[in-house]
Formats: C-alpha cells, structure tokens, sequence
C-alpha cells in the first residue's frame, strides 16, 4: 500500500516538476540541515541546563524562555523541507521503516517539549532557585538522546 501511495505521489505534476527543478532537492536538504542544527542546538542548551551542567549565569526560565522559541520554529522549518522533501522523492522515504521511527520519535519528542514548556510555565521561577526535578532531568536525557537519534534515522534514510 505505501508503495502505491509513494508512487502516485511521485507522479503527481507538482512531484514531478520538483523533482525535475535542479535546486529543489538541495534547497530543501540545506534548509533542513540548517533547522536540524537550530533544533538540536536549542535542545541541548535546555537540556545542558536542566541537567545542571555548563554555565549557570542563566537560570532556566531564561534560557527556556530564549530557546524554546527557535526550537519550535527550526521544527517547523524541519517539517516543511522533510514534507518537501517526502514529496520529491517519496519510493526512497517509504521504502525504509526508519523514515517512521524518525517521525514516530519526532512527534513524541514535540509531545514532550510541550509537556516540559507547560509544566515550566506552570512553576515558574521554581527551578531557577533550586535544582529542576528529577522528571525535568530525566526529560533532558530523553530528549538529548532522542534528538542525537532523530539525526541518525535521518541519514540512514538515505542509505538503508
């Protein structure tokens, strides 16, 4: 069945001009590149931070409150060009179970951010004057793990 659907998709005329349009395929890959490095690098600066490693000049409502902003924004950069990308090339996307773990753990992963920005939000500057609980801790090691694989998935795509 998805291999029907990846080859209708392939054929439809807005697939096939892109696939055609010589800076498609490379436009889009540097864009995702470009939102995987701003994603993953606000991730760790939360997580660094949650864990209580690093500086420590910024307490965690700030460094939340300045990178959760442009985590949000590099994925959804991230879903735009791997959409883009998914409809130029769709066989190679849906023809490995890794494309699905990678959305699968993309989407718990989102799921969680947004659980840790409410319950954040709800505690306020709590976590600023002590160290963030042990759930908050354990999100940043899930979260640091997650990202590091949601990059692996997405160049073994292309290879396995």
């Amino acid at each position: 069945m998805l291999e029907e659907l990846a080859d209708w998709i392939a054929a439809t005329d807005t697939s096939v001009f892109l696939q055609d349009a010589e800076f498609a395929v490379p436009l889009s890959q540097s864009l995702h590149i470009i939102g995987v490095a701003v994603l993953f690098a606000s991730a760790l600066m939360i997580n660094v931070r949650l864990l209580g490693l690093g500086s420590k000049v910024r307490n965690v409502s700030a460094v939340m409150a300045t990178s959760l902003p442009w985590m949000w924004r590099a994925l959804l950069l991230c879903a735009c060009t791997g959409a883009l990308q998914t409809f130029i090339e769709p066989q190679r996307q849906f023809a490995t179970t890794i494309y699905f773990w990678k959305m699968g753990l993309i989407a718990v992963l989102a799921l969680l951010t947004w659980w840790l920005q409410r319950t954040s939000r709800a505690v306020g500057t709590a976590w600023d004057a002590q160290t963030p609980p042990a759930s908050a801790r354990s999100f940043a090691l899930l979260s640091s793990l997650g990202w590091t694989l949601v990059i692996f998935f997405g160049r073994f795509i292309a290879y396995v």
